[in-house]
């Protein structure tokens, strides 16, 4: 009798933690290509519908994330076959495969560095039929905008990015500080991907600090003021 109680509490907690001992598998952009290259595979976009029409790997599923019905949507799909996922920069896809881990898929794979990273890789991607009513910057466009007289940072971000919304005070308290040598220019990477992709924007948020047009600083992440405005200071 002794015995049997350990081992019903053993058999309890095994039971309780399910799926919890399983990883999520992060590929790079050429694993990752050589994975979905096989016929039948399970490829989900978890990005919005917006960012889906815009450009996404071929055979890609689309699932937004945010959408409140998203774990019933994938747990549709087949939990016992591979299942791949990406977004913009892995943030969204790595959230979405805790969620397909705690549904009980067993084999769950993300794009390391999301769909920035495929292309950055020269992976080729697909465009939906949406047109979409915002106007997109041209490379020279760009170009022409970070050829100042003043230091230009240029803040790659996105609507749907914490770490942008939180970073963005700070940018902008920091050129407010320093208006008479700096100008700001805000790049929303969804709205601009040729200009994300030219400047090989793996992640955001992206800070980019230019001098008369050539690039002097760059940093990805969250940053404190004080790094920001040691970085101008030795620009300028």
């Amino acid at each position: 009798m002794k015995n049997i109680i350990p081992f019903a509490l053993s058999l309890l907690l095994l039971v309780a933690c399910g799926n919890s001992g399983q990883k999520v598998n992060n590929l790079s952009a050429n694993d990752f290509e050589k994975q979905i290259s096989t016929a039948g595979i399970q490829l989900v976009d978890v990005r919005t519908p917006q960012e889906f029409a815009e450009r996404h790997i071929a055979n890609a599923e689309n699932i937004d994330i945010n959408q409140s019905n998203f774990k019933e949507l994938l747990s549709e799909l087949d939990k016992d076959e591979p299942l791949y996922l990406y977004c913009l920069s892995g943030g969204r896809s790595s959230s979405a495969a805790q969620i397909a881990i705690a549904e009980g898929f067993k084999n769950v794979y993300n794009l390391e560095g999301g769909i920035l990273s495929w292309t950055n890789a020269g992976m080729p991607v697909q465009s939906g039929t949406a047109e979409t009513k915002s106007h997109s910057m041209s490379q020279e466009e760009y170009l022409k905008s970070i050829n100042k007289e003043k230091l230009v940072l240029v803040d790659f971000n996105a609507v749907w990015c914490g770490p942008c919304k939180i970073l963005k005070p700070i940018v902008e308290k920091v050129v407010t500080a320093n208006a008479n040598t700096v100008e700001l220019l805000e790049i929303d990477v969804d709205k601009n991907s040729k200009v994300a992709d030219y400047m090989n924007v793996v992640g955001i948020p992206l800070l980019v600090l230019y001098k008369q047009g050539k690039e002097v600083w760059r940093s990805t992440g969250l940053i404190e003021e004080p790094e920001l405005l040691e970085a101008i200071a030795k620009a300028k």
